[in-house]
């Protein structure tokens, strides 16, 4: 194949709680695009990127970022008035996934059975317990970021409660902790690769950061051992998803399965799922015969900007 770029900078660290892990990201696609034959520069995203650059002129970015920054659409703004062609979603797709709420209310026409978050702290109120009773348990999470960084378990009120002043003046949303099991789908190039099954190790009920990101933290089923009807629907959901967003290259969407009522939930949307050694996405991709070099060439050749 014709390569379309030939210098590529990664980015990657950033400002987000999750610089460490991309940075891992980041590594890993550097190393995959080397031995695919790319000059590649690695760029550690600073107030001095942009002056980075200009002096260096890639031909594209590979955009490594997670969090902040780095997939809610400011670095693709500055990507798109640069005329520098890069990997993923761009802005619109970017800001909007990385935003849950927002997410929510735009997929919900398309999912039907997912509850409508409480947002703290603008429309939250309580008295007693009879309140909250009907929610737990519950699961509070920041309305943007990912790497499921700040997300908490609840299970009773006097918990919740302590948990409160802590929250109140965060931009943190509520919902029902449901189902019992833990699914995951990447869709590349507008198509649904599999599913994956994950199940967090060590006593943990979800699939949270030392989940993601610790060798033999979680155990990875795939194709998940689920009805062929649930499968089906998680493919669906997460290439449509990726559709209505207007997401580009690839995307991983998250789901919890409640198999005792045979109902499936739509968590989120990756625009920037992690690509670390212990990744989902790459895992998917592998499975279907597509190794890590050859997934970075393919979102290489996808990368363009946004006309303005």
């Amino acid at each position: 194949m014709i390569k379309k770029f030939s210098h590529i900078a990664v980015l990657m660290g950033g400002f987000s709680k999750e610089k460490e892990v991309s940075l891992n990201t980041g590594r890993a696609c550097s190393k995959a695009l080397k031995e695919a034959k790319y000059q590649v520069s690695d760029i550690i995203v600073d107030k001095n990127l942009l002056q980075n650059l200009m002096t260096m002129k890639p031909d594209a970015c590979f955009n490594a970022l997670h969090g902040s920054y780095g997939e809610d659409g400011n670095i693709q703004g500055l990507l798109n008035t640069l005329q520098i062609p890069y990997t993923h979603s761009g802005v619109t797709a970017s800001s909007i996934a990385m935003n849950k709420l927002y997410t929510k209310n735009i997929i919900s026409d398309m999912t039907k059975n997912n509850d409508k978050p409480i947002v703290f702290p603008k429309n939250l109120k309580f008295k007693n317990r009879k309140d909250y009773k009907p929610f737990f348990p519950i699961v509070i999470k920041p309305i943007s970021g990912g790497s499921s960084v700040d997300i908490q378990i609840i299970h009773d009120f006097e918990k919740f409660k302590s948990l409160f002043p802590k929250y109140y003046n965060n931009k943190m949303m509520i919902e029902p902790f449901v189902g019992d099991k833990e699914l995951t789908v990447t869709v590349l190039k507008n198509k649904p690769l599999t599913v994956t099954e994950i199940i967090p190790q060590k006593n943990n009920n979800y699939y949270n950061y030392d989940s993601k990101y610790k060798k033999n933290a979680s155990l990875h089923i795939i194709p998940a051992n689920i009805p062929q009807m649930i499968f089906d629907q998680a493919m669906k959901w997460a290439q449509d998803a990726h559709k209505i967003l207007g997401c580009s290259g690839i995307s991983r969407t998250d789901f919890r399965y409640d198999s005792i009522n045979q109902k499936l939930y739509m968590l989120e949307i990756n625009t920037q799922p992690g690509m670390t050694e212990t990744s989902l996405a790459p895992e998917q991709a592998k499975f279907l015969k597509i190794e890590m070099l050859e997934l970075v060439d393919l979102l290489v050749q996808e990368a363009k900007y946004e006309e303005l």
